[in-house]
Formats: C-alpha cells, sequence, structure tokens
C-alpha cells in the first residue's frame, strides 16, 4: 500500500508533464487553424471587393444595338379655318391641289447598362453561390439620319414647297415615333442577356462554377421608364 501511494505522486506528475507537453505543440496547429479561418475571410471579402470593383469598371456598359428604318409620310390639304358670327369654321380646299411627301430616316437605338453605382447591394451570397442584380439597362436613341437623296415628294401647282421648318418638325416627329416603338423591340431583354454574357466570365475567374452563378434582373419594369429621350 506504501509503494502505490508512492507510485502515484510520480504518475501524477508525469502525466502533467505530457499535458503541458501536448498543450505546447498543439498551440501552433490551434493558431493556424484560426490564422486559416481568418485568411479565408479576408480572401472572400478581397474577392467581393475586386468583383465590384470590375464591374463598376466597366462602367458604362453598352450591350445592344439596332438599327432601324422609317418611312415618314405626310399628306395635306390646305384648309381654310377661323371664327364668323361666334362659329367656328373649317373647310379643305382641295381646288388648290394637295402636298405629300415621304422621307426615309435612318436611326441608330442602343441599350446600355450603367455599373457606376454598382455596390454591395447588387452581390448576394451564400455559401459557393452568387447571385448578381443587375441595374435596370436604359435605351437611347444615339442617331437619326434623313435620307434626302430619296425624299419622295409631291406638291400641287398652287403650293407652296416643303419648308426646312416643316421638314425638321417632320424628322422630330420621326424620332418620337421610333422611340414610341422601342418597348416592340426587345431590345431591353437583349441588353440584359447580353450583360449577363460579360459578367459571368468575369465571376468565374473568381473561382466560381458557372452552375453556382445567377444573373437577376428587377421584375415588372416598365419600359417607359428606361427609355432616354434627348432634349433638342
Amino acid at each position: 500500500m506504501a509503494f502505490f501511494y508512492y507510485l502515484c505522486p510520480k504518475f501524477a506528475n508525469k502525466m502533467r508533464f505530457y499535458l503541458f507537453l501536448l498543450t505546447v505543440l498543439l498551440l501552433p496547429v490551434l493558431s493556424a487553424c484560426s490564422s486559416c479561418d481568418k485568411q479565408q475571410t479576408l480572401v472572400d471579402s478581397d474577392y467581393q471587393t475586386l468583383l465590384i470593383t470590375q464591374i463598376q469598371d466597366c462602367s458604362r456598359l453598352y450591350t445592344a444595338e439596332y438599327q432601324i428604318h422609317k418611312i415618314i409620310t405626310h399628306d395635306d390639304v390646305l384648309r381654310l379655318q377661323g371664327q364668323l358670327t361666334g362659329e367656328n369654321y373649317d373647310f379643305e380646299l382641295p381646288m388648290l391641289g394637295d402636298r405629300k411627301i415621304a422621307i426615309p430616316m435612318d436611326a441608330t437605338v442602343k441599350a446600355y447598362i450603367d455599373f457606376s453605382g454598382f455596390s454591395e447591394e447588387n452581390v448576394e451570397r451564400e455559401d459557393d453561390k452568387i447571385t448578381i442584380i443587375l441595374p435596370d439597362p436604359k435605351v437611347t436613341l444615339t442617331s437619326s439620319k434623313i435620307d434626302h437623296a430619296n425624299i419622295k415628294k409631291y406638291v400641287a401647282l398652287l403650293r407652296s414647297d416643303f419648308t426646312d421648318e416643316e421638314l425638321s418638325s417632320y424628322e422630330r416627329q420621326g424620332r418620337e415615333a421610333i422611340i414610341a416603338t422601342i418597348p416592340e423591340l426587345g431590345i431591353i431583354e437583349s441588353a440584359r442577356q447580353n450583360a449577363a454574357r460579360v459578367l459571368v466570365p468575369m465571376i468565374k475567374q473568381l473561382g466560381y462554377s458557372e452552375r453556382n452563378i445567377t444573373i437577376a434582373f428587377r421584375q415588372n419594369l416598365d419600359p417607359q421608364t428606361v427609355i432616354e429621350r434627348n432634349k433638342e
């Protein structure tokens, strides 16, 4: 019994020594694991910052362009309008003849996405999945040109020719008519799809699998809100 009591203190001392030694050996490992977690968090944060910066660098990304050819027509008969004895009158004067004109116009409509305001709010991440919420596209009529060489017109003998001011007015009307048809062109959807084709390869370079990348758009978009009208 005395021998047993003699061994116990020595055994306890050895156990304390081994525990101390084990703690010393494991401390670098535990510290390394903690550093790995911090480094992984840092890497994820850096990747997201890099992604946002790259997308912001796209700034105004033109993703769709349509060439439109339109014939502007105008047909008028001289009218006599006024008021007599409190009554309005409005008469055609066909005997003086009419004027007709057909004006060919070529116009370019472009759609772009402005990434200058892109931020963390446009990025949603969950594990290895990422969703990019695209800003609304913008559509603008960038240019229009009258084909003066192919203008067709008829002016009766007793009528005056079309003036430059009238031609400019018809051109403005033609541009407005083209702008009014933009929602029917499908250019807004093309702009979104083409933007997605640009962004997906950029995101893949950061290590995301294509099947885990989602490009999302705002729902119930009113086409009239994305059309830019140039003031002329």
